[in-house]
Parts: structure tokens; C-alpha cells; sequence
């Protein structure tokens, strides 16, 4: 049976640049536009398009008159601009604090449903990159949300958070370097520090498509106890206090929140309306597009990496290796083998004492890791940037969100070698 969805939108990707010297440069993107998608079942979709409201200048019997006037409304709805005295401000920040800063907007008005009624929201993200470079020429970067900055919220909260951030950056990078990568070292994923490692390692192979394909390592296990009871992964667009949040997807589709990771065993996948279809399953709200241009296709939205609340916790009791941030080189969903990069880590030896470490390449596999992971702290801390996001098979960036309770892995579960740049 033929099913039809709509989706309109008016959204914003913006980004300003401001260095200590009060420079500054904005680039935006902007999309206004409309979608039709014609679902022809065994996953076969038929997608149209046109900008502004173009669509409905053509006689479609797809459209009703409500969901065309719903459309109409969500595109007339503005979005956020950098006016002067926020120029000023952030001009202001950079010089009080000496760091190079990235204001990120990701912004969206949506309306997405049925040919007679569509629902209509707006998703909105603001996040402030923050850069600071190190005597020795070591760059430090960190990322932290903020609610949008101006007329309602001002910029008090985000010159707080900036301040707060830049000090404990600077903290570290005052700390010696490490005169070489030890032998031995416990690799310990922060909260808040890793969450695309478990975006890659477990999300994108347990995206419907993906599973369908037959090339997933961890769809080819559905079912089958891959890491400790103690560990699940889970995604929704309804699971983030900070970072990506909705109701519904690009289909109008209620987010449902999925365990891809249930308390150790692999569950199901995450699905748009077609992977549903085909599948036999329901959908979960996970079909996302980069714009009205591309056809929705399964994506995430906020994973979530958890410890179960009463699990004893284990910490190293030799030297540990905690990195800032990691960097996906490549991801083998077939095989679970990938090679991530560290940008900045800190080395903390057993008799306390505590060094900087140049940038980590981190090889191994995740049906490896996910089977030797002990559990380190049960705090769940969020993490995104809002001028990045997700690629997959050519649209990009999709905004995406993680967060991660903390993780060790012991040594020789992943192989950690010093390289030249991050």
C-alpha cells in the first residue's frame, strides 16, 4: 500500500568566528522549502521537492488544506541572527578569556506528517566552541551547549560558561607534556568526552538500513549478548536534557526512544517509515534528512551511552589515559574494526601526578570493546557541536547529540599510539 508524507522547513546553520583581537566572521546557510515522499513498500520511496512553497503551486492530490496551510505557517516562522551588540559581546568574551570562539546555531522550524495533517516544531541548538593554544603550540578545543544568547536569555549565562570552561582548559595545558605514551595505560572514556565513540561503534550499525544490508556486525548478532548486563546505548529524540531534541521526526513519526544495547544483548534497529515497512516493524522516529532536498532515511538523534545506577564501580590502578575528544579515521560496520584519533589527552600516573600527551591514534573493535568495557563512573554527561553533525551516504551534516557515562578500557583492549597531528 502507497503511503504519502509531507515535510516543509525554514532552517539555519549558522557560525561566527571571533578571535581575542575582536575579528570576527559569520557564515550561515539557510534552507526554505517543501517535500513530498510517495512510500512504494520493499523500502522503495519516491521523494519530490521544491524551494519555498513551490510544491504547492501544482496541482498534487497528495496535499490537503490544512497540512498545506501548516506548511506555509512553519516557513514564514523566523530564525536566529547575530545582531551587533551580540557581535560585541562575544568580541568581549574572547578578549576577557584570551580564547579563539565558535558561536554554532542549528535551527529548524518543521512541519512533517500526513497528507491531511502535519505537525509543526521547532528544533534549536547553540553550542560555543572554545580554543585556546598552549605555549608550546598545543591546541586545545572543547565544546559546551548554551540557550541561544540575546533579547531572552542574554549573554550573562554563555560569558559564565565560557569563563568556567576556558580556566580548566588552561589548567591542563600548563601541565607538562609526557616525555613518551607509557606501555600498560587503562584507557578512560570521561562522561561527556566520548559519545561518538559509541555513535560510531554501535549507532550507525544499528541503523535499519544498515541492518538490512546484511553488512552490520552487531545486526547479524540481534538478540545476542555482546557486553556486560550492565550496559545499555540508547537513542531517541525525547532522551536529551541538552542537545538534539524532538518530538517527531522529518516523517512526523512520534521518537521513540530505542535500546540498541539492552542491558548487554543487541536490540532492535532504528527505523524511518520504508526500513519500518520492510522490516515488519514500527517505526521509531528515527527518519532524518539534511534538508527538505533529501529523502528521509534511518539516522539518530541523542545516543546515550548508560551504567546501570547500582553497578560497583572499577577504577585503574596503574597509569590511565583520559582523551578529550575523539575523532572517528574510519569505522568498519561490517567487521566492528575502526581507528579513532585524540586530539588532547592527559596521561595520569599511578603515583598521582598528572601530564598533557600529544595526539592518540585509538585502533581496535567494537565487538572487542563492547565486550571488555568496565564501568568507571555513572555520571551521564551530554555533548554535541552545533556547526558539525553526522554524514551518511551524502547528506551531511545532520545534527546529532551524545552523551556517555564513564568507561574503562583496560590495557591491550585497544592499541593507543603517539602520531603527529590530531
Amino acid at each position: 500500500m502507497t503511503h504519502t508524507t509531507l515535510f516543509a522547513e525554514h532552517s539555519l546553520r549558522l557560525r561566527t568566528d571571533v578571535l581575542p583581537d575582536g575579528t570576527t566572521t559569520t557564515e550561515q546557510l539557510s534552507a526554505r522549502g517543501m517535500s513530498i515522499e510517495r512510500h512504494l513498500g520493499e523500502g522503495f520511496t519516491e521523494h519530490r521537492f521544491a524551494d519555498d512553497d513551490d510544491l504547492l503551486k501544482y496541482r498534487h492530490h497528495d496535499v490537503g488544506a490544512t497540512a498545506a496551510e501548516r506548511m506555509r505557517q512553519t516557513q514564514d516562522r523566523p530564525v536566529f541572527s547575530v545582531t551587533a551588540g551580540l557581535h560585541t559581546a562575544l568580541a568581549a568574551i574572547a578578549a576577557e578569556t584570551g580564547a579563539g570562539l565558535t558561536l554554532g546555531v542549528a535551527q529548524q522550524h518543521v512541519a512533517a506528517g500526513g497528507p491531511e495533517q502535519v505537525r509543526a516544531t521547532e528544533r534549536i541548538v547553540t553550542t560555543v566552541e572554545i580554543r585556546l593554544t598552549g605555549q608550546d603550540g598545543r591546541v586545545h578545543a572543547r565544546s559546551v551547549l548554551c540557550d541561544p544568547p540575546g533579547e531572552v536569555h542574554g549573554v550573562a549565562p554563555l560569558r559564565a560558561a565560557v569563563a568556567g570552561t576556558a580556566d580548566a582548559m588552561r589548567e591542563r595545558l600548563v601541565l607538562p607534556l609526557a616525555d613518551e605514551l607509557p606501555d600498560g595505560a587503562d584507557l578512560v572514556l570521561l562522561p561527556g568526552l566520548a559519545g561518538a565513540f559509541f555513535h560510531e561503534i554501535v549507532g550507525h550499525p544499528m541503523e535499519a538500513d544498515v541492518v538490512a544490508s546484511g553488512t552490520s556486525y552487531l545486526g547479524a548478532r540481534a538478540g545476542q549478548r555482546v557486553a556486560p548486563p550492565w550496559l545499555s546505548v540508547i537513542d531517541g529524540g525525547q532522551v536529551a536534557q541538552r542537545g538534539f531534541r524532538s518530538s517527531f521526526d522529518d516523517e512526523g513519526t512520534t521518537c521513540r526512544t530505542v535500546r540498541l544495547i539492552d542491558h548487554g544483548t543487541v536490540g532492535p534497529p532504528m527505523t524511518d517509515l520504508a526500513l519500518a515497512g520492510r522490516l515488519g516493524t514500527p517505526g521509531s522516529g528515527h527518519g532524518r534528512r539534511q534538508s527538505y532536498r533529501h529523502p528521509a532515511i534511518p539516522r539518530m538523534t541523542h545516543t546515550a551511552a548508560r551504567i546501570e545506577p547500582a553497578t560497583e564501580l572499577e577504577r585503574p590502578v596503574g597509569d590511565w589515559i583520559a582523551p578529550y575528544g575523539l575523532r572517528l579515521d574510519t569505522m568498519n560496520i561490517a567487521s566492528g574494526a575502526f581507528v579513532f584519533r585524540a586530539p588532547f589527552s592527559l596521561l595520569h600516573r599511578a603515583d598521582g601526578s598528572v601530564a598533557r600527551l600529544g595526539p592518540l591514534q585509538v585502533t581496535g573493535n567494537g565487538a572487542t570493546v563492547l565486550a571488555g568495557l568496565r564501568p568507571y563512573d555513572h555520571r551521564v554527561e551530554s555533548y554535541l557541536r552545533a556547526t558539525g553533525g553526522c554524514g551518511k551516504l551524502g547528506q551531511f551534516p545532520v545534527l546529532v547529540s551524545f552523551a556517555n557515562a564513564g568507561f574503562r578500557l583496560p590495557a591491550g583492549l585497544v592499541g593507543l599510539r603517539a602520531v603527529a597531528h590530531a
